[in-house]
């Protein structure tokens, strides 16, 4: 019978591993390894009450992170809502906790001048890694479903990319492995992310010049995959080579979103374009009326005054 904080964690990673993706896994280990065991050790499931998660939400928040540093309000949210699902079923205490709140960070952007800046370097450019960061430009992939793209995912003829592979490093949770993460390629998370985007023909005429064998990445023209922190060096000397500040490649996705919306896309195609599961999440995260355009809109609204 299960007593303790630790064998309900330990339940529910022996359980959780079969059921769900590898890289789901392997987060729920690292916070439970990391955070959840070593913070309740010792402690018995019917200990567990609000004043106890309380002290633990407000400890991770103060110094609960690596090397003793604070963490987000964000990730310890995450971290108690694990935590919560770990010990429901066990406990049988009506548990009410202050979740932590928090602001979601403002979206980063390129602006129009460097956005113009990138976009001149990468079109003279004649190579596969240059292609790809214009593939994420004109598409908003995620940078994972870019490192799994293969020409096979390409159809020329029809004008289409079929997304269904993404690629991530990992932490890898079996001990007896010697390395401490490794390269998985596996299908989304969710179904909406496996989707058919249709390809601008600006896009299709450059894709028709580095078209290579079906089998291989878009990113090397060969079999072999780029190791994905290479790439991101590849890309942050992109942004040196022409001047632009230093941003990640995530940036090119909220730039993608942001125009479109800006440039009259309706969210539900953004929406779908993205991969996301909700259209609700497009708009919260995209949807931001200008002054401009809310005056715009009241003045509307007043002419009939």
């Amino acid at each position: 019978m299960i007593q303790t904080i630790e064998e309900a964690v330990r339940d529910f990673l022996a359980k959780s591993k079969k059921k769900v993706k590898e890289s789901t896994f392997s987060g729920y280990n690292f916070t439970c390894e990391r955070h959840i065991i070593p913070y309740f050790r010792g402690m018995k499931l019917e200990e567990i009450n609000d004043q106890a998660i309380n002290e633990f939400i407000q400890y991770k928040i103060q110094n609960g992170g690596l090397k003793g540093t604070a963490l987000s309000p964000k990730t310890t949210n995450d971290m108690v809502c694990l935590l919560m699902q770990i010990i429901k079923g066990h406990n049988k205490i009506d548990i009410d906790i202050e979740k932590p709140q928090y602001v979601q960070e403002e979206i980063s952007i390129f602006t129009d001048i460097e956005y113009n800046k990138l976009k001149a370097y990468l079109l003279i450019g004649t190579d596969s890694k240059m292609l790809g960061i214009i593939v994420g430009m004109l598409t908003g992939l995620r940078i994972g479903e870019l490192y799994a793209l293969k020409w096979e995912n390409i159809d020329l003829e029809r004008g289409t990319i079929f997304i269904n592979k993404t690629m991530q490093r990992i932490k890898v949770t079996d001990r007896t492995e010697k390395a401490k993460t490794k390269i998985i390629i596996d299908t989304p998370k969710s179904t909406a992310s496996i989707r058919t985007i249709p390809t601008p023909s600006i896009l299709l005429a450059k894709l028709r010049k580095f078209e290579s064998d079906p089998g291989s990445y878009v990113l090397t023209n060969m079999k072999n995959y780029i190791e994905p922190r290479v790439y991101q060096r590849h890309f942050k000397s992109y942004l040196e080579a022409c001047e632009v500040g230093e941003y990640n490649f995530h940036t090119l996705r909220h730039t993608f979103a942001t125009t479109a919306i800006s440039t009259g896309m309706d969210v539900k195609t953004l929406s779908i374009l993205l991969g996301h599961t909700d259209v609700s999440f497009t708009m919260k995260r995209y949807v931001h009326p200008n002054l401009e355009h809310k005056r715009t809109q009241l003045e509307k609204l007043a002419a009939g005054f």
